[in-house]
């Protein structure tokens, strides 16, 4: 095996007990004596690629977010008439992604409603992915509808995409809801991010 080779697999090594270790742990709970010892893995090789425990947990939450896109990418389509319909199975696509990978569920958690703070701002960069595609089902389903002349879908579609954030924010700032399950969370994120969007698009749609 050349030396390219190794580097490769040490790294898939590294981000693979990585994933299992901020997938079973929060970002504080998680450490990187665990993914040694758990999985075998010298601290001078983890540290030989990678810096420290932050660059470690990015590097999960990249994945994530790619992983994620592809996956909606690939197995969601519009199928209904109702904008309620179609998020809902778009959101339910998230779960079946989260119950086949059940690993990034947690690093999902921790990175969108409960984000370390010192690395907020590098984790927004890295939903770039996902924040892509959910534009595109949005202005899948903006298309659909009958827009008043004077209003630019881009900018409707920039306003939903902002009610999103300002949900997940909302969420960031009271960790008691987020103490209060995961399940939870996620139910009321959509509840209310429907009823918001219903709100928007009633004085829109003719």
């Amino acid at each position: 095996m050349n030396r390219e080779e190794q580097n490769k697999n040490s790294r898939k090594k590294i981000l693979e007990a990585s994933l299992q270790e901020f997938g079973e742990k929060d970002y504080t709970s998680a450490s990187i004596n665990n993914i040694c010892k758990n999985h075998n893995i010298s601290k001078g090789m983890l540290f030989h690629y990678y810096k420290n425990k932050d660059e470690i947990f990015l590097l999960c939450v990249e994945k994530l977010f790619i992983d994620l896109s592809n996956y909606l990418k690939d197995n969601f389509k519009i199928l209904h008439s109702n904008m309620e319909d179609n998020f809902r199975d778009f959101i339910q696509k998230r779960f079946i992604f989260f119950h086949q990978y059940p690993y990034y569920e947690q690093i999902f958690y921790s990175s969108t409603f409960n984000p370390p703070k010192h690395l907020i701002y590098e984790i927004n960069l890295l939903r770039k992915p996902i924040d892509e595609t959910n534009k595109e089902f949005w202005c899948e389903i903006i298309g659909h509808l009958n827009l008043k002349p004077d209003i630019i879908i881009d900018d409707v579609i920039d306003m939903i995409i902002g009610i999103g954030n300002h949900l997940h924010i909302k969420i960031q700032q009271n960790n008691t809801q987020y103490m209060e399950g995961e399940s939870w969370v996620v139910e009321k994120y959509t509840t209310e991010y429907v009823k918001m969007i219903n709100m928007l698009l009633y004085g829109i749609i003719d």
